[in-house]
């Protein structure tokens, strides 16, 4: 059995009386990327904060590399390399002269700072700005640059806490596919929370809500839970049960819920696929059979998921 990089069991921050976190237990196994979901507010920094050590847990079993964090603090800190949501960077530094001031803050021997600065720098693209001062680097590159810190010395274990926030479509691509190279080799611990995050770059997914963990589940269910909350509603009157059974028919759509409102008239909601153009569809069949006042789209959104996983229960 492969003992977990780390492993938390049931537990608990408390800020004064009240309680932030409440009995909180997952684990991440050396080279498996999990995500930690949830919105902002949910924990996730809290919790990301008691692995790193820069908090102490009230109660339970924070383990890093099969270290306690609460007695074995010092061994534990060496596992781990921390790229917080907002990098300590020094902007008037060199991206290299930067990684060799971590690296050797980190204790790195002086022989192999070389080696290792190249071995980071190559690992997050960052060749074309490596002598480039920091305050010139866009957020892409800045975000590099901190799993770069974070990377040296080559810790078992990386915590990521939201590092795709503030990007651009193409700086979000470009830091997921050099996360996911460097999770073949490292136990990764991703807080985010954008539900397409996960469902791309991890093997298994962490989701918290209000400080309670409500599931620890696989991208493939969360997808599943996704598509469940995907809707389209409208607003229609006429022939509701043909129109119903024509929707059901169509291929994208899985089901259809009806409740009637005043004046005669009737709710439709729709559970779709993510197909985009499914709603010209709907609406061509409506205006068909019967009379349509309102159509819209329900994207997915990360509360909805959070309610289907709630109704799930205990059988998670």
């Amino acid at each position: 059995m492969v003992t977990p990089a780390i492993f938390l069991s049931d537990v608990c921050k408390n800020y004064g009386p009240k309680q932030i976190i409440h009995k909180i237990s997952f684990d991440v196994k050396p080279g498996e990327i999990v995500g930690f979901l949830g919105p902002n507010g949910a924990g996730k920094t809290t919790t990301m904060k008691m692995i790193a050590g820069a908090s102490t847990a009230t109660s339970g079993i924070v383990e890093v590399s099969g270290f306690d964090m609460s007695t074995e603090h010092h061994e534990a800190s060496k596992q781990i390399g921390y790229l917080p949501e907002h990098p300590p960077l020094y902007d008037v530094l060199e991206v290299s002269g930067y990684l060799k001031f971590i690296a050797n803050a980190k204790k790195i021997p002086r022989q192999t700072i070389k080696k290792e600065l190249d071995r980071v720098i190559n690992a997050c693209q960052l060749e074309q700005v490596s002598k480039t001062e920091i305050y010139k680097l866009s957020k892409g590159y800045r975000q590099r640059l901190g799993l770069a810190q974070a990377l040296l010395g080559d810790p078992e274990v990386l915590l990521l806490d939201e590092p795709t926030a503030g990007l651009d479509p193409g700086q979000i691509h470009e830091t997921r596919e050099v996360i996911k190279q460097i999770g073949t080799n490292h136990a990764v611990l991703l807080s985010t929370h954008i539900l397409t995050e996960v469902t791309l770059i991890c093997d298994r997914v962490a989701i918290i809500n209000q400080g309670c963990l409500l599931a620890v589940d696989t991208p493939s269910s969360l997808q599943k839970a996704s598509r469940e909350t995907n809707r389209v509603n409208l607003l229609a009157s006429g022939n509701i049960n043909q129109l119903k059974a024509e929707l059901e028919n169509l291929e994208n759509v899985h089901s259809v819920m009806s409740h009637k409102t005043q004046h005669d008239l009737t709710n439709i909601t729709c559970n779709v696929s993510t197909e985009d153009a499914i709603e010209t569809q709907i609406a061509k069949i409506t205006t068909g059979i019967s009379k349509l006042y309102r159509i819209e789209r329900q994207q997915p959104t990360l509360e909805n998921v959070f309610l289907k996983y709630i109704k799930k229960g205990d059988s998670l």
